[in-house]
């Protein structure tokens, strides 16, 4: 686990930010449970039930921990045919059960331990660690060894579902998206108020009991902490067991794939023989791209780009972590029921980002293994060029231009401004991508990165991150500035007190700025997309 982890730069990195937050904390929960040790000790049981709800609640983390580490990478083998080969089913089961056990004592270990830590040093003495210390144990034992196998067990399902196989990319979507829903829009303690019943009720509460048998004034039962602990300990072996069989219901699964037409259709079937072909794999979705473009290689790279990230949705998780600051404001709009004046600009500001930044915007690096077949297919560098553009905006212009339309109407304003939001941010997502496929040429990156344990993704490189958002800034800016008296004024307040060295600007020389800009930009565009066609006609694969 360590040596995978080590190469993870991705979930390093969400490592370590989350444990930063993390002790920053820590000592805010060390005082709060010293008062209510000292409280305890003082004869009043109140902080009991909340410390009961809050270890209820770890188990609760720990069990849906556990379902995601089975049922995602955690729950594969890194060379299953050698790996089942040399030990049995049951050993490689049972490793990979005690070592997510194991990797998750940090998580639980650390808090819990300041927790009741904090309860001891208010309570005035160390016994309050024997219990705290048998409720952690209890707790990750339990919840991990009914988590896991539940986990396995549905990887199980899906792998002999062919149905629910073609729905993983958006069941994962839905369950990631709503993690982060819970996580950063402030909803997690009302969901811990919705399972308030459950947590404060038995068996969970006799892990409150177990966490308090040791306390003085606590008021804990004797009974529930015996039987949470012999609940844990009936539990584990039975875990166990069911992890070894969902463990072989799993693994020894054949992946059900709709053979007729999932081939990957690619520009390699843009002619035959000279004559244009149709393409391979998935014909329907040839048969909607034929509906907007005639040339078979075109359709077939814009296919094979579209087929591609629904079958890798991961390659798309850099596109989406803007959406965690969008959090705040849909969750204002949906508590007030009011949208601020800029959400139809962050729409499409966001649209035209996201539409570059999924497939134009590292168009050479995103194809792998694939690139000399790629280069050496009868597709031109055009065709190339245009299928990527085309899959970033077929299916991310009507959505965003109708968001937008959406966004402007009910922040007030007028129907027919609603519907020039919406016609701007479709010519905004088509230019933004020319533009993006054009700096993806120029910069391409091949080497990917660890997004999970065996999960690798390839995202632009930084130079092109880092140039494309400044551009797509720049542009939608200067279309506000210049068609939005409301979004200028705002900018313009921005601004005009943090110019430097003493220069000033008005409102009137701030509206010649996004002329120019708007001008610049737009004289871009076919630029881009010639500079896009040369760099990927003339690259060669040494």
């Amino acid at each position: 686990m360590v040596r995978r982890i080590r190469a993870q730069d991705v979930w390093l990195a969400m490592v370590a930010l989350g444990a930063l937050a993390i002790l920053a904390v820590l000592p805010i929960a060390f005082d709060a449970a010293s008062g209510w040790g000292a409280t305890l000790a003082g004869g009043d049981a109140g902080p009991a039930a909340t410390v009961t709800l809050l270890v209820a609640s770890g188990w609760v983390f720990v069990l849906a921990m556990g379902v995601v580490a089975g049922v995602g990478s955690y729950g594969e083998i890194d060379e299953p045919a050698g790996m089942l080969t040399i030990r049995p089913p049951k050993d490689v089961a049972g490793g990979l059960l005690l070592m997510n056990a194991v990797g998750y004592v940090p998580y639980v270990a650390i808090p819990f331990g300041v927790g009741f830590a904090g309860l001891a040093v208010g309570a005035g003495t160390p016994l309050v660690l024997v219990g705290g210390a048998g409720a952690t144990v209890a707790l990750l034992a339990s919840a991990m060894a009914i988590g896991y196998p539940t986990g396995l067990a549905l990887k199980g399902v899906i792998r002999r579902s062919k149905w629910l196989s073609r729905l993983k990319p958006v069941i994962g979507a839905v369950v990631v998206v709503a993690y982060f829903w819970v996580s950063f829009a402030g909803h997690l303690p009302a969901v811990v108020d919705a399972l308030s019943p459950v947590l404060r009720g038995p068996p969970l509460a006799w892990l409150g009991d177990l966490a308090l048998v040791t306390t003085p004034g606590a008021g804990a039962s004797l009974v529930g902490a015996a039987a949470a602990l012999g609940l844990a300990v009936a539990v584990v072996p039975v875990g166990v067991l069911a992890t070894v069989r969902a463990a072989e219901f799993a693994w020894f699964a054949d992946d059900q794939r709709d053979t007729a037409d999932e081939t990957e259709p690619g520009p390699e079937s843009a002619s035959v023989a000279g004559r244009p072909a149709p393409v391979t794999g998935s014909s329907r979705l040839g048969d909607v791209l034929g509906l907007v473009c005639r040339r078979q290689g075109t359709v077939g790279v814009a296919a094979t780009t579209l087929v591609r990230a629904y079958r890798a949705p991961l390659q798309l998780l850099f596109a989406a972590v803007p959406l965690l600051f969008a959090l705040p404001m849909v969750e204002g709009a949906l508590a007030t029921g009011t949208v601020p004046s800029y959400a139809p600009w962050f729409a499409m500001l966001y649209g035209a980002w996201a539409a570059g930044v999924a497939a134009p915007l590292n168009l050479l690096g995103n194809q792998g293994a694939t690139l000399p077949g790629l280069l050496t297919s009868r597709a031109s560098g055009r065709e190339v060029v245009h299928g990527h553009v085309l899959a970033a905006v077929a299916p991310v212009a009507p959505a965003v231009a109708v968001l937008t339309g959406v966004a402007a109407r009910a922040s007030g304003r007028s129907t027919g401004e609603a519907v020039g939001f919406a016609a701007l941010a479709l010519v905004v997502v088509a230019a933004g991508a020319v533009v993006a496929a054009a700096i993806g040429a120029r910069f391409p990156r091949f080497d990917g990165i660890d997004v999970t344990a065996d999960r690798t993704a390839t995202p632009p490189s930084k130079a092109a991150f880092a140039l494309y958002s400044i551009l797509a800034t720049l542009g939608v800016s200067a279309a506000g500035v210049l068609s939005d008296e409301l979004y200028r004024l705002v900018i313009h307040s921005l601004l005009a007190p943090r110019l430097p060295f003493g220069l000033s600007l008005s409102v009137a020389g701030l509206e010649r700025v996004a002329l120019g800009v708007a001008v610049v930009l737009a004289a871009a565009v076919p630029a881009a997309y010639l500079l896009a066609v040369r760099r990927v006609s003339g690259y060669h694969v040494e």
